[in-house]
Formats: C-alpha cells, sequence, structure tokens
C-alpha cells in the first residue's frame, strides 16, 4: 500500500484484507501528494509541490514527468462607457448623478458628467440605475461541491472578489487560474491552500502536520503555489505560528488566525470571526454572553490589525424578514439543492442570534471600528447572499450604510492591497449596477441587475441562466 505518510510518500507491507504487516517505508524525503500505482506495481506516480514525479519502489529512482502547464490571463481590450444614472464612488458619502464612468481594457480611465461625445465605443445604459464599486467577500471558502455556479452566484449578487482563507492547494490554485484566464465566470479569487493544522484536522481542507521536518515543506508549497495567504489554523503551536509569520512576510504575504493573543505579538495580520474555535480551549475575543472586554478591543485597535466578524444570519434573516420574496430570486437557483430549501421553508438563520449595537458581536464589531480595528465582511457560507446579510448586520450594529459597505468595498480592498473599492480614474473595472440607493437603503445593494468584474459585462439574467458570456461588443448601446 501507498500513501502519504507526514508529507512523503510510503509505502507498507498489507495483507490481502488491507492490514498493515509492517511499520511504513519511506521511499521520497520530498512533499508528495496524490500517489496512484503504476499497472506494474512497482512505480508511482505521485505529485511534488509543483511537478510530477514517478518513483521506482525497489530501487528508489525517481524521474520527472515532463509537463507544461501554461495559461494567459485574459485581459478584455476595447471600451466600455457606463451611463450612470447615480454614482455611489465610495471615495465618499455623497451620490453623484448623471456620470459617465470610461472603462478601457479593465481599468477605469475617467469618471465625467454625462455626455453624448463621451460614448465612442460600447455603451452600458445604467441611466436608471445606481453604480456602486464590486463587493469583496472576504472570507469565503471555495467548493468544488458548490459547483461552477458558485462563481456565477457571486457575480449576480455583485461580488466580484473573493478571498478563500482555506481550501486544498491544487483546486486553490486551479481556481485562481481559471478566473484569471477568463474561462470561468467569477470572481477574482485570492486564495490560500491547507488550514495549517497540527497533529489532526477538523475540516477537509485542513492537513495535519505532525514534524517541524513537515511545517517547512508546507511553507514551501505555499511559496512555490505562490498563494496569497496563509492560515495558521487551530491546534497549530504558538512556536510554529511565529515561524510561520516570518516566513510568511519574507515572501511579501499576511498570516490571517481565529487568534487574537498572541496572535497580534507575533505579527499575525487578520483575525477571523467574532468567536470560533481556538487552541485555547475557550474564545480569547468572546466570554460567555458574547461579551468582549476592553482589552480586546485594544488589541485590535492599537494594531490596526484587520477584522473579519462574520455576524451575517442576523443581517441575513433581516433582509429576508423585510422582502420575503427574496427567498424565491432567481438568483438562488445557483445554489445546491438544500440552501434553495432552506432559504423556502425559511430554516436558515431561523436561530440567528440578534445583532445588539449595546451589547454582544454587534457593540464588539462597533468598539474595534471605533478603536481603529479594520472591518471587513465575509461569511464563510453559504456565499454570496450572505455577504448582504453581513453588512445589513453591520448597519443592525450601528454602522451606517456608508461605513457598512466600505467594509465590503474600501476596506478589503485596502487589506488585499487590491487596486479596487472605489470608482475612480485608474482603478480596476470592478462595477456593480443596482436598483435604488444603497446609502439610502441597505438592501438595495443586493438588487443587482448587471455587473462588470475585471472589465467584463456580464447581464444576471445571463448568469443565472447559465449563458455568462462577457456582454462585449466593439459598439453599440447595451440596455
Amino acid at each position: 500500500m501507498a500513501a502519504i505518510y507526514e508529507g512523503v510518500l510510503a509505502v507498507w507491507p498489507v495483507s490481502t484484507a488491507g492490514e498493515p504487516l509492517g511499520p511504513p517505508r519511506r521511499i521520497t524525503t520530498e512533499s508528495a501528494h496524490a500517489p496512484s500505482w503504476a499497472g506494474d506495481s512497482r512505480h508511482i506516480l505521485y505529485q511534488s509541490i509543483d511537478k510530477l514525479r514517478i518513483i521506482d519502489v525497489e530501487t528508489g529512482e525517481v524521474r520527472t514527468v515532463p509537463l507544461d502547464l501554461k495559461y494567459t490571463p485574459a485581459i478584455p481590450k476595447g471600451r466600455i462607457i457606463v451611463h450612470a444614472g447615480k454614482l455611489v464612488d465610495m471615495k465618499s458619502p455623497t451620490v453623484r448623478s448623471n456620470v459617465d464612468i470610461v472603462i478601457e481594457g479593465n481599468r477605469i480611465t475617467s469618471v465625467v458628467p454625462h455626455a453624448a461625445g463621451n460614448h465612442a465605443g460600447q455603451v452600458v445604459d445604467a441611466s436608471s440605475l445606481t453604480v456602486m464599486p464590486g463587493l469583496v467577500e472576504f472570507h469565503s471558502h471555495l467548493q468544488k461541491d458548490f459547483g461552477e455556479a458558485a462563481g456565477r452566484a457571486w457575480l449576480a449578487f455583485g461580488i466580484t472578489t473573493i478571498r478563500s482563507p482555506g481550501n486544498t492547494p491544487y483546486e486553490a490554485v486551479e481556481d485562481r487560474e481559471a478566473n484569471e484566464a477568463g474561462v470561468r465566470p467569477g470572481p477574482r479569487v485570492y486564495g490560500t491552500g491547507y488550514l495549517m493544522e497540527w497533529q489532526r484536522v477538523y475540516y477537509k481542507m485542513g492537513i495535519a502536520i505532525s514534524s517541524v521536518a513537515q511545517f517547512e515543506m508546507e511553507l514551501q508549497r505555499a511559496k512555490v503555489l505562490q498563494h496569497d495567504l496563509i492560515k495558521s489554523y487551530v491546534r497549530l503551536p504558538d512556536l510554529q505560528q511565529k515561524r510561520m509569520v516570518e516566513f510568511a512576510h519574507s515572501i511579501g504575504v499576511p498570516v490571517a488566525t481565529h487568534e487574537i493573543y498572541p496572535a497580534a505579538f507575533v505579527g499575525v495580520d487578520n483575525t477571523e470571526h467574532t468567536g470560533a474555535t481556538s487552541r485555547r480551549g475557550y474564545s480569547p475575543k468572546i466570554a460567555t454572553l458574547q461579551r468582549s472586554y476592553e482589552d480586546v478591543v485594544q488589541l485590535f485597535g492599537r494594531s490596526g490589525r484587520i477584522f473579519c466578524p462574520m455576524i451575517s444570519p442576523a443581517g441575513t434573516r433581516r433582509l429576508l424578514d423585510l422582502e420575503p420574496d427574496l427567498a424565491n430570486d432567481p438568483r438562488f437557483k445557483l445554489y445546491p439543492l438544500w440552501i434553495q430549501e432552506q432559504l423556502v421553508s425559511r430554516q436558515m438563520n431561523a436561530f440567528a442570534a440578534p445583532v445588539d449595537p449595546a451589547a454582544g458581536s454587534g457593540k464588539m464589531v462597533m468598539d474595534i471600528m471605533r478603536a481603529g480595528g479594520l472591518v471587513v465582511a465575509g461569511t464563510d457560507t453559504p456565499n454570496a447572499i450572505n455577504l448582504h446579510g453581513e453588512i445589513a448586520a453591520y448597519t443592525l450594529a450601528g454602522m451606517t450604510n456608508y461605513e457598512a459597505l466600505k467594509a465590503a468595498t474600501v476596506n478589503p480592498a485596502r487589506a488585499l492591497a487590491l487596486d479596487a473599492g472605489t470608482i475612480e480614474a485608474g482603478k480596476l473595472a470592478d462595477l456593480v449596477m443596482v436598483d435604488g440607493d444603497p446609502l439610502a437603503n441597505i438592501a438595495n445593494a443586493h438588487k443587482v441587475r448587471r455587473v462588470i468584474a475585471n472589465g467584463r459585462l456580464y447581464d444576471v439574467d445571463q448568469l443565472v441562466k447559465a449563458d455568462a458570456g462577457p456582454e462585449r461588443t466593439s459598439s453599440g448601446v447595451v440596455r
């Protein structure tokens, strides 16, 4: 039998029933992944970081399988002019009227008062709509079991960038490259591989690291695969977490965790969740009754660290209470059946704790924001609709609509060093066209009619029907 043992390839003698007849014998010293036997029962094909290898288990001879996999980032060409009836540019809480947004390729080149002379190229008539920046979902795990429709669901709800803080490493890279190559409609992907665990795991995207040597191999894999962040998970010892921060920062990527201390002391960049699991056996962020104390608030505030609360259930429930027909929105057809059924039956978020600005998670979020922490919006799962629930929850906690939208545009763009989050010349062309003014009513942010993601124009009806090719033509008006 062959398997990955402590990060390397090993073989065991087994009985006909598959029972081990002896200890494992390591046959590689390099990182190994996804082994498969050849038909001769002598050779094993395996993946080693970014290479394919074949090893002869009798002689130990290893050879590399030639593999030349390349892709080309798909940057749109041509010119799009969006005629916005109203513009929420997120540079300020002021709504502008009758504006032309000019896009060349995947960049905004100008934002100017509407004039017929601007309309050379493809014109998108959004004169009856409000245009706002594309939303950023800062914590959302990409999952292959949601299918390719998950990417279309994100776009259909106005989300043009996601950060996935835990995935299997090669699926994470494939998701990012498929988006960059333009072969699968979906948001821009900032991702990582395994949740870095120790000895055992809880989630399928975790890895049970059992030694310092294996830990170093995993760090090297993150570097070679060019992950955008590394996540220190619940059981990783503090000493290894410190080493992770040193390594990640040396290659220019941040580290995320669930904890606040000693994470803040050693330089961990992001804290995920108001609560969630911890290596301490208790939450270092909230006490019983969801109360957070001033020491936690000041650790966030004085370090200016990034905080992704994830308190969406109450906000999503609020949206559904105010708009019962939202449960029948055709965009939910892009979700797995079990989510659709929960929405229709109103089971989803049925037991969500209320968000109280005077107590609990609501007060925690507001206190951290006022102290100087950078609040960014994320959801875990279900994706897309719950981001709108998240920002609605922030308004229930006491944020203005503008502050809540900043948490899903300006703030995560800053946290990711992403050239987006506002609508102005030079920024990436990530725009959402919605019915109504989201600064007047935060629920209007989910009423998406069209979206431009990295310069590609999509119609929501087309996304729902899987006819999701970009609506780009050389000239003419798209209404």
